[in-house]
């Protein structure tokens, strides 16, 4: 949710009491009393706002002013002004995250160029929210992928949409589809032009010129195209970070593992204020979908609770008809062999995440994964 001011927020003294890490692109805040920060997270978040900008072509230094993000639950309640909202961003001259979540992508995706416009000027909140939702990523932050919604708007009611001026009294599913059917028609490049035709645009006369100018076509036939797209899902963000580890198929069981992890490693993020840690990696699988037997173990003695996988595919374009574009499990879902009873069926590149909670002092154990494949009547010799 983008809001347009923090005032009252920022007139606090205990802002610049906070501790501060500084990454490449964000400034981050956090209360140390409540929260170890880990010394993946603020990499994970200069990445991400990479991964944002560079899809539709910006290069780093065009990213604008440095990101503060402020993780501190007091602090989020205090900006948002939205009752029962924990999740801010403000389009001023330096763009701020207030959260009570150590990585919001939501609200990260809203201080990209894409997700509010020039500062001071920005865009209709539909197209904030839309741009926004497209960019929030279950991998990276604990959540549900956003699909499309297969019945969408009318041109009048999408032109009523545009004309909202309070995030709060939109539908971010409808959002989210009106962007999904504009890029997957058109492509990032055209949607880098939109995104610059929109600078300065507050009302749904002026998205209707930019659409014609990057794409030439109306208003309504952009509801036209929506409503066109069936229920489908994008690529989650992280299936375009750089340099995660990867693990690649030779044919042998795939082993997945990161032992002797410590928050304090720069691969290893926070996930939530009690503790949750993570780790990225992805995969490289045959292109051909595959069923393999997976399995998650721990060392002896150590509680399973909180210790899982979620994992999802990489397309590169939407996949359709599919209402859970993911894999998860926990360790427990194993039992005593640690194997999950059904197999999954995966094929491609794969991006996911090992998550924990960690320990008091600092250590995180994360499970053990192997990727074992389901022999078929064809492994099996023939009879003489």
């Amino acid at each position: 949710m983008s809001i347009a001011a923090v005032g009252v927020a920022l007139g606090c003294c205990d802002c610049t009491e906070l501790p501060t890490e500084a990454g490449d692109h964000v400034i981050y805040h956090w209360d140390d009393s409540e929260a170890r920060l880990c010394g993946g997270t603020v990499p994970t978040v200069d990445r991400f706002l990479e991964t944002v900008g560079g899809h539709y072509g910006w290069a780093p230094d065009e990213l604008g002013p440095g990101v503060e993000y402020f993780w501190d639950e007091e602090l989020s309640v205090n900006a948002c002004s939205w009752p029962g909202t924990f999740n801010c961003e403000s389009g001023m001259n330096r763009p701020i995250v207030f959260s009570n979540a150590p990585i919001e992508t939501h609200e990260l995706a809203h201080t990209s160029r894409g997700g509010h416009g020039r500062p001071m000027l920005g865009f209709p909140p539909f197209i904030n929210e839309a741009f926004a939702s497209r960019w929030s990523s279950a991998v990276i932050e604990y959540g549900q992928p956003f699909l499309t919604w297969p019945e969408f708007l009318s041109a009048a009611e999408l032109r009523a949409a545009l004309e909202v001026n309070d995030a709060m009294k939109l539908d971010y599913g409808l959002a989210f589809t009106w962007w999904v059917a504009l890029e997957s028609t058109y492509g990032p490049t055209k949607m880098a032009e939109f995104i610059v035709e929109l600078d300065g645009v507050t009302s749904a006369k002026g998205v209707e010129r930019a659409t014609r100018r990057a794409f030439g076509i109306s208003l309504a036939e952009s509801a036209a195209l929506a409503e066109s797209l069936p229920l489908a899902s994008v690529d989650d963000p992280a299936c375009e970070l750089d340099g995660l580890p990867t693990f690649t198929w030779t044919g042998r069981p795939l082993v997945v593992e990161r032992s002797d992890a410590h928050c304090d490693n720069g691969d290893i993020m926070n996930m939530d204020g009690s503790g949750g840690t993570g780790w990225l990696f992805a995969l490289e699988l045959p292109d051909t979908r595959t069923d393999y037997y997976v399995s998650l173990t721990l060392p002896p003695g150590v509680d399973p609770v909180t210790k899982g996988m979620y994992l999802v595919e990489c397309h590169g374009e939407p996949e359709f008809g599919n209402p859970f574009p993911y894999n998860a499990a926990s360790v427990k879902n194993g039992g005593a062999s640690g194997t999950l009873r059904w197999p999954w069926r995966l094929r491609g590149r794969q991006v996911g995440r090992l998550s924990t909670d960690m320990n008091s002092d600092g250590a995180v154990v994360l499970p053990r994964v192997v990727f074992e494949r389901v022999l078929t009547d064809a492994d099996r010799p023939m009879p003489p």
